[in-house]
């Protein structure tokens, strides 16, 4: 039988996980309601919309495997901890894109 000290332990360490996947998944969900809501002013057709926001999933049908095979091999937190800077980073280039192709870069 466990220790109950260990399935707290245990829980808490799930803490960071979650908080990450909500980030991101906010994060991403934020961006798509804004490019929505300011394509006109940024020069964004419906079609380039469209097609930015099937980039965001189609690179994470793709990404998934990559990234969790390289986590199988080196871990889990430094994956986890490279993606979440990495995102921030791309977010951070998105923010300052003067057109839709540097949108689609970030």
């Amino acid at each position: 039988m466990n220790a109950p000290g260990l399935a707290v332990n245990a829980r808490s360490a799930t803490v960071p996980l979650y908080a990450a996947g909500f980030v991101t998944a906010f994060g991403a969900h934020s961006i798509a309601a804004g490019l929505g809501a300011q394509s006109e002013n940024i020069g964004l057709t419906l079609l380039n919309l469209g097609i930015l926001l099937a980039l965001y999933d189609v690179s994470e049908i793709f990404l998934k495997p990559v990234f969790g095979a390289l986590s199988d091999r080196i871990g889990a937190k430094p994956v986890v901890v490279g993606g979440l800077l990495a995102f921030a980073a791309l977010s951070l280039i998105g923010l300052w894109a003067a057109d839709p192709l540097m949108l689609g870069l970030a």
